[in-house]
């Protein structure tokens, strides 16, 4: 009993030991650390700003070819793809509207000599004559244009793009080809000279005074991503659209090689002259949640000071910012641990 005693003491003064000791560290109070961080001054540097567009390529003259009047098409001589000269005959329509013409002509000539000669011995007036006359001028025509008609000639060197109908089908004045993002008129084929291309690409209201006196400019078609065309600025669209408030820009490159294709997707980045601005490590640039807005911290007599900055402009490893001045000590490591107004301890070890 008394053993008990003994070991019901000695617990009792540890235990009583042990809750002094916690309450005496909980009352200690914690010493912060203050936080290291790394510096970079912030610098004003010269660099080139670039404007990127994107847009789809177009034929530098395009023709949907056709006939003046219906007609049976009797031949097409070039099939799609072909590269054709100019000057070539392209289709060859049948020529019964032609033989019918003639037929018409011969008939109305023949009824022309036979009212002469009335006219002549005073039958008939000098009116019906000039009548007949005015007739068979306009069946001259007729024959002739219907034998030009025959034949559809290549109006540029050009290739063929579509046959937008086919050998044996009847050739309507209303036969619209339906191919998106190409023209929509009548034709029999859709010819297209693509020596040469544009691309046309959107810009803003804005951007338009910054490209004008550019010449050169990069082109990369997206099918071919590793290959860099040159290309200089064709003309500039004189309206500006009221909605989006940009102007359509066509962007002349040279596709002597048939590289690219009418409708591929490409893009255009267009370098401006040099500027000056403070330059900031990419790392150094704390994005807001949820938001476009950046700040990051400088340190002002080892204090942390946050500051909201506008990014001008993307280069890599480093950002062109407004909102901080050339020569302000920007945190570049050892930004998380901070918030505004903190002391800390500078080390660029």
């Amino acid at each position: 009993m008394k053993k008990l005693l003994i070991l019901f003491t000695v617990s009792v003064f540890l235990l009583t030991a042990c809750f002094e000791k916690e309450e005496a560290q909980q009352e200690t109070p914690a010493v912060e650390k203050t936080p290291v961080v790394a510096v970079i001054e912030a610098k004003e540097e010269s660099y080139s700003p670039a404007l990127e567009f994107g847009g789809s390529f177009k034929p530098f003259r395009e023709a949907n070819l056709s006939a003046r009047m219906p007609g049976k098409i009797k031949k097409i001589h070039y099939r799609e793809g072909a590269a054709v000269p100019k000057g070539s005959v392209i289709v060859t329509l049948s020529g019964e509207m032609a033989e019918a013409a003639e037929a018409e002509l011969e008939a109305v000539e023949k009824d022309y000599e036979r009212v002469k000669d009335l006219v002549d011995s005073g039958v008939l007036p000098q009116q019906q004559l000039d009548h007949l006359e005015a007739k068979l001028n306009a069946s001259k025509a007729k024959v002739k244009m219907t034998k030009e008609n025959m034949e559809i000639i290549a109006p540029f060197d050009g290739m063929v793009a579509e046959h937008m109908l086919r050998e044996g089908e009847e050739f309507m004045l209303l036969n619209p080809g339906l191919t998106p993002g190409f023209s929509h008129a009548n034709g029999i084929i859709r010819f297209m000279d693509l020596n040469k291309l544009f691309l046309e690409i959107k810009v803003d209201e804005k951007e338009l005074p910054l490209i004008q006196k550019i010449k050169d400019i990069e082109v990369v078609a997206d099918a071919y991503p590793d290959t860099k065309i040159k290309g200089k600025i064709y003309s500039t669209e004189t309206l500006v659209s009221v909605i989006s408030r940009t102007a359509v820009v066509k962007i002349e490159i040279n596709n002597a090689k048939k590289l690219i294709k009418p409708g591929m997707f490409g893009r255009v980045k267009i370098s401006l002259p040099e500027v000056k601005a403070v330059m900031v490590p990419r790392l150094s640039l704390i994005r807001q949640a949820g938001t476009n807005q950046y700040h990051l911290f400088v340190i002002e007599n080892n204090t942390a000071v946050l500051k909201n900055v506008e990014i001008i402009e993307d280069l890599g490893e480093f950002y062109a910012v407004k909102g901080i001045n050339s020569g302000e000590a920007v945190v570049s490591a050892g930004k998380t641990k901070l918030r505004d107004g903190v002391s800390v301890t500078v080390s660029n070890k």
